[in-house]
């Protein structure tokens, strides 16, 4: 019927579509992708909070059948999340698309590979999301097999015109219009400014007459709308609604550009030294960044390491960083060494105060087992190349390695670049390691 109501009741024509529709899945072996769902362990490839089927989870590197792109492609994704339903029992879509960086996006994830991510989170809503609003929230008058979206576009500039990028967009919605008729109820585009006037009035070509008769662009006075289709408990606060989601790491829509994925408490710091090492809920930085500074951070392939991530902060404070060590990458390299670079620091100060503790999955615990207890780098001590400092350690086991450091008496320079790789070695044997 979707495929019917999509051509207009023109028979002919929804035949012509469905038909292609089924040859696109069985060439691209749709139905055989790894779904997450109530009867497996797949990772999801986005957040998603309030559903059944699925716990709420953020998007990990290292969970099952979580391809590398999907998390690579996240470090230019605004963030995003399958956030609650709203009063029709429709699942809700929240996506920070004023935070994208496209030309980003457009330089590191290939078209094949967004194609890719955008259909595994499609089916995903379809095969495993709404099965449960149907059988939570449906009747007999009342079929639900659409999604209501919201696109908050705060932050949205000029920059993000960017042909390449919108090019790959135009794919998504290419494919959307094909293979998913009529799947969306309602779109709502929020904080619009100006120049989102210029980016519609690209894709609004691209779009049939059906799918912009269900866009609603609302400026900075949406809220009262939101709210007449969505219960405020459902709804995140920053929208207007009354939910925080507290209890996940980056609350209802986690975003790695906005770097609002907050560990909890930093280390205690003393004289310059790292007296404890907490736990945290997943990778990021947590020194005193501003909030509208941008935390970079790629996935690498796997035989270049497990994680990689380079910013600029104000140095004179602590930061930590946590990486994921799974049970499959120890078992694919025996031992596995963790690298830390800094870039610039010499000129920034003397030496670096070192910590490293290894935490077990899921552990609450304040304090994990010391791996690298605190120690003083001196500089002229530490190899440096253009790629900057490397200090190593083995991490012989799984688990949640959170790194501590700090620099010893900052000076002249406010700024530096720091960055952490996981490499697995094999047939290596390592000398360094402190």
């Amino acid at each position: 019927m979707r495929f019917i109501v999509a051509r207009s009741y023109d028979l002919n024509g929804a035949k012509t579509q469905l038909l292609a529709s089924l040859e696109w899945r069985a060439a691209n072996k749709v139905d055989d992708l790894p779904i997450p769902g109530p009867k497996n362990s797949n990772g999801v490839m986005y957040a998603v909070r309030g559903w059944h089927s699925v716990p709420d989870a953020n998007i990990e590197a290292g969970q099952p059948n979580v391809p590398e792109h999907a998390v690579r492609l996240q470090k230019y994704m605004g963030g995003s999340c399958l956030h609650k339903w709203d009063k029709a029992g429709r699942p809700i879509y929240i996506e920070r698309m004023g935070q994208h960086n496209v030309k980003g996006l457009a330089k590191n994830v290939t078209t094949p590979e967004l194609v890719d991510y955008h259909i595994r989170c499609t089916e995903f809503v379809h095969n495993t999301i709404m099965p449960e609003c149907e059988e939570r929230f449906g009747t007999d008058d009342k079929v639900i097999d659409k999604e209501t979206v919201i696109f908050d576009c705060t932050g949205m500039g000029f920059h993000q015109l960017h042909m390449e990028g919108l090019n790959m967009l135009r794919s998504l919605t290419d494919m959307d219009q094909k293979a998913y008729p009529e799947r969306l109820g309602k779109l709502f585009i929020v904080n619009s400014p100006f120049v989102f006037v210029k980016v519609y009035s690209m894709i609004k070509k691209w779009l049939d007459p059906g799918v912009i008769e269900k866009i609603h662009i609302l400026g900075k006075d949406y809220k009262s709308v939101l709210l007449a289709h969505i219960d405020p408990e459902n709804l995140p606060d920053f929208l207007g609604g009354a939910c925080t989601c507290s209890h996940m790491p980056g609350g209802c829509v986690p975003s790695v550009i906005m770097n609002n994925i907050k560990p909890v408490p930093k280390a205690p710091v003393s004289n310059g030294n790292l007296l404890a090492v907490p736990t945290y809920l997943r990778p990021r930085s947590s020194s005193a960044a501003s909030a509208n500074s941008i935390m970079d951070f790629v996935m690498p392939q796997p035989q270049d390491g497990i994680y990689q991530m380079f910013s600029t902060l104000s140095h004179g404070k602590p930061c930590e960083y946590e990486i994921v060590v799974a049970d499959e990458d120890v078992e694919r390299e025996p031992e596995v060494v963790i690298k830390f670079r800094v870039k610039g620091v010499r000129a920034a100060c003397d030496g670096l105060n070192f910590t490293v503790a290894r935490f077990e999955f899921g552990e609450k615990a304040d304090a994990g087992t010391i791996v690298v207890p605190t120690k003083f780098y001196n500089l002229s001590d530490c190899p440096e190349s253009s790629e900057g400092i490397e200090i190593k350690f083995i991490a012989k086991a799984a688990g949640l390695y959170v790194l501590s450091w700090m620099p010893e008496n900052p000076r002249g320079l406010t700024q530096m670049e720091y960055g952490v790789t996981v490499d697995g070695i094999l047939g290596e044997q390592t000398t360094d390691s402190p």
